[in-house]
């Protein structure tokens, strides 16, 4: 008997004239492992809340048809009913936290349910060492790195023991060791507890060698296809590129960043030291590091958000002191790692011209500049819809336009592949290695490294707080594959797709 069936569904947005799916068809079994891609945008976070019955909840829902999940019809069930059955794990983890540390945050559930004192305790433990986290207990969750909170996302999750379990992009802002870490996990509950598990995930080359079922959801519509299918789509994609670009070129033949001997501590702990390294023209940087190595304050201590307590940091040689971050933006593109914590305005077209507008930089051309880059990624129609309204994927790439469009010396860029799935990524990477040809520079984070091989020239590894190597990239995965780094280093089988 089917213990998940989505029959004859179509759902339709408030607003939206174009439903996301109609009379969409899906069945699983109890106990499947099922893996669920597609084009960022395609709707698979809109098909995940609808499986918990996140979408039902409001009168005004425009939606027909029926999910079934344990013989329940979840466009029925009030939420709290809902959340007993189903454990959803959403895209973005700030999304889903009501406490403010981690223990309370595993316990909220629980302490709902009614679960005693005593059990909440050991559930507490043993969902944080699943997800090996364990020494993340009586941490505040503001003072969590990205990964770091994904993982209390997860354990939060699976301490309430749902008939299922519902990740979305669980391991976005995980680090390589973590990312097969939570995944093997998820397949050994599955396994051994018959934990019916899906996931909604572009990254496939990790989870392919876990045998899941697999399904693709494409204009509305999903369905099974396999391993040699994965491999041959993103072999076909590997050449999109994308043209937009500003007129202007940078000449500029200084270092740009020149760091040495940093220290930073951020409530009288040290995060990190030690840090020496320079920046120049032209250079495309790939950020690595195991998830809490320090890589967001080493970003965002560049701009300014964090004061090194010891050492010198020097822009553009000027001392970092002496320039502030508001005067930074005209030379320096910055990126978080949550794209929600970068919109400001009302509308696409307004997030996109936003910094060139406050910094006097807007002009005709350059509005129309930002009309063409959004034709080319497929958002001029949504030019006027709330930034909100987007996917999270989509927000991604807003962020990145908004902040190239008056094309700074220098992009630092926390986290770029968020939300995208394969194709897109290996487009975004092509920007953004034709942007340092035109002399611009780029500190990117990523945890994928067959992209970094493929498109970027050097990489700086963190691990601890302190920089563990910083070599031109072949050499850097030479050296990490025999520090014991291996799961940072590129699978040969996959570079030779994206090469």
């Amino acid at each position: 008997m089917s213990w998940v069936k989505v029959s004859d569904f179509s759902y339709t947005y408030p607003g939206e004239d174009t439903p996301v799916f109609r009379d969409l068809h899906f069945e699983i079994y109890r106990g499947d492992f099922v893996v669920i891609t597609g084009k960022s945008g395609c709707g698979k976070s809109t098909f995940g809340t609808a499986l918990a019955g996140f979408l039902f909840q409001d009168d005004t829902a425009n939606y027909s048809g029926k999910i079934i999940i344990n013989s329940e019809d979840m466009t029925q069930l009030p939420l709290y009913e809902a959340s007993r059955k189903v454990g959803y794990v959403q895209q973005n983890p700030e999304d889903q936290f009501c406490t403010l540390n981690v223990d309370d945050e595993i316990a909220f559930g629980l302490e709902n349910l009614c679960v005693t004192p005593d059990e909440i305790e050991d559930k507490i433990n043993k969902s944080l060492a699943i997800v090996r986290g364990l020494n993340l207990r009586g941490r505040d969750l503001a003072t969590l790195s990205g990964g770091e909170k994904q993982k209390v996302a997860i354990a939060s999750m699976l301490a309430l023991s749902p008939d299922l379990l519902i990740l979305d992009e669980p391991t976005s802002n995980l680090d390589p060791i973590a990312t097969r870490n939570i995944f093997q996990t998820l397949h050994s509950l599955h396994q051994s507890m018959g934990l019916t598990v899906i996931i909604f995930e572009h990254k496939l080359s990790q989870l392919l060698d876990l045998n899941p079922k697999l399904f693709m959801l494409d204009q509305g519509e999903i369905k099974p296809f396999g391993n040699d299918q994965y491999l041959s789509e993103s072999s076909n994609r590997i050449n999109l590129s994308f043209t937009g670009r500003t007129s202007h070129q940078n000449q500029n033949n200084g270092i740009l960043v020149d760091a040495e001997n940093l220290e930073v501590k951020i409530q009288d702990k040290i995060i990190l030291q030690g840090i020496n390294f320079k920046i120049a023209p032209g250079e495309f940087i790939a950020l690595m590091g195991p998830n809490g190595s320090g890589k967001s304050t080493l970003l965002q201590s560049l701009v300014g958000f964090h004061r090194p307590s010891s050492g010198s940091l020097r822009f553009f040689n000027q001392a970092s002191p002496n320039i502030r971050t508001s005067e930074l933006v005209k030379d320096v593109g910055y990126i978080f790692q949550n794209p929600d914590h970068q919109l400001f305005t009302q509308s696409v077209l307004d997030e996109l011209i936003f910094t060139s507008k406050n910094l006097k930089f807007l002009t005709e051309d350059i509005v129309n500049q930002a009309k063409n880059w959004l034709k080319q990624i497929e958002l001029l129609d949504r030019v006027d819809d709330h930034p909100q309204r987007l996917s999270y994927g989509e927000k991604r790439r807003l962020n990145l336009l908004a902040a190239m469009l008056h094309n700074p010396r220098l992009l630092i860029i926390d986290e770029l592949l968020i939300g995208q799935d394969m194709a897109n990524a290996i487009i975004w990477m092509n920007i953004l290695y034709d942007y340092t040809k035109l002399g611009n520079s780029v500190l990117l984070v990523n945890h994928h490294p067959q992209l970094t091989e493929t498109f970027c020239r050097r990489l700086i590894f963190l691990d601890e707080g302190r920089i563990l190597l910083d070599q031109p990239v072949d050499l850097a995965f030479e050296t990490l594959r025999t520090s014991g780094f291996d799961s940072f280093v590129p699978n040969k089988r996959l570079s030779e797709i994206y090469a």
